[in-house]
C-alpha cells in the first residue's frame, strides 16, 4: 500500500477520480454523493493528492494532474452542457509545449 502524504508517490484510482470530477467543477458535496463516499473523505483524497502531486491547493492538484496527463480533458463531465468549453484535442495538447503561451520565447 502507498503511504499517504508522500510527494511523488501514485496517485490512487480513489484520488484521481477525486480529481476528474473536482476539475469537472463539482464540490466536494457533490463528489462524495457521485463517489459513494462522505465529504471529509473526499476533502481527506483530494489532500493527499495535493501532496502526492506538490500541489499548493486544490486547483493546483487539478492543473498538475492535467499537465501530467493523469487525467484529460476527455475526461471532465461538463455538468451543464452550455458551461462546455471548446478546449483543445487531447492531442493538440500533447502537440504544444507545456508551457503557457505567455511564457513562450517571441510572444
Amino acid at each position: 500500500m502507498n503511504r499517504p502524504g508522500v510527494p511523488g508517490q501514485p496517485l490512487s484510482a480513489g484520488q484521481l477520480a477525486a480529481l476528474r470530477l473536482a476539475a469537472s467543477g463539482y464540490s466536494s458535496r457533490q463528489i462524495a454523493h457521485r463517489l459513494n463516499s462522505t465529504e471529509q473523505g473526499i476533502h481527506l483524497r483530494l489532500k493527499e493528492a495535493a501532496i502526492r502531486l506538490g500541489a499548493r491547493s486544490r486547483t493546483h492538484a487539478v492543473v498538475i494532474a492535467l499537465r501530467q496527463c493523469l487525467i484529460r480533458f476527455d475526461d471532465i463531465d461538463y455538468p451543464d452542457a452550455k458551461d462546455a468549453i471548446d478546449g483543445p484535442s487531447v492531442a493538440e495538447c500533447a502537440a504544444n509545449d507545456r508551457r503557457w503561451p505567455l511564457e513562450r520565447e517571441g510572444e
